[in-house]
């Protein structure tokens, strides 16, 4: 019986060390209008939400509608959402539909939204 536990000690410690690794970085955000509240004007209201995957290059974008998953693109300034055009995953053959910049947490580009207010996310 101590052989037993003793192999499952072993095999607890080695999954704990190699989780570890394993780990992916998920960022997740909120982000919202500047100046676009609820019906009484106290907080601004959520336009979608953005979770992005660092380590698999991979993101979703949360909207009331539903998920839309994009590939990520991690540039110096930006997180880039969109989708390659190929299967190489070269940085000349990706169409970005959002970019967050990554000081500011605003959106410096949305291709299928009108920027009439700034837009920032707020990094939970």
């Amino acid at each position: 019986m101590a052989h037993v536990d003793m192999i499952k000690k072993i095999a607890i410690i080695l999954f704990l060390v190699f989780s570890s690794f394993i780990r992916a970085d998920l960022i997740k955000f909120q982000c919202f209008m500047a100046g676009v509240g609820d019906s009484w004007g106290n907080k601004p209201k959520v336009l979608f939400s953005l979770t992005l995957g660092v380590e698999t290059k991979k993101a979703i974008q949360t909207l009331k509608k539903g998920n839309l998953e994009m590939d990520l693109l991690v540039t110096k300034d930006h997180y880039e959402l969109g989708m390659y055009t190929d299967g190489t995953k070269s940085k000349d053959r990706f169409i970005p539909v959002i970019k967050l910049n990554k000081e500011t947490f605003n959106i410096d580009y949305a291709k299928y939204m009108d920027l009439v207010a700034p837009i920032t996310c707020l990094k939970l």
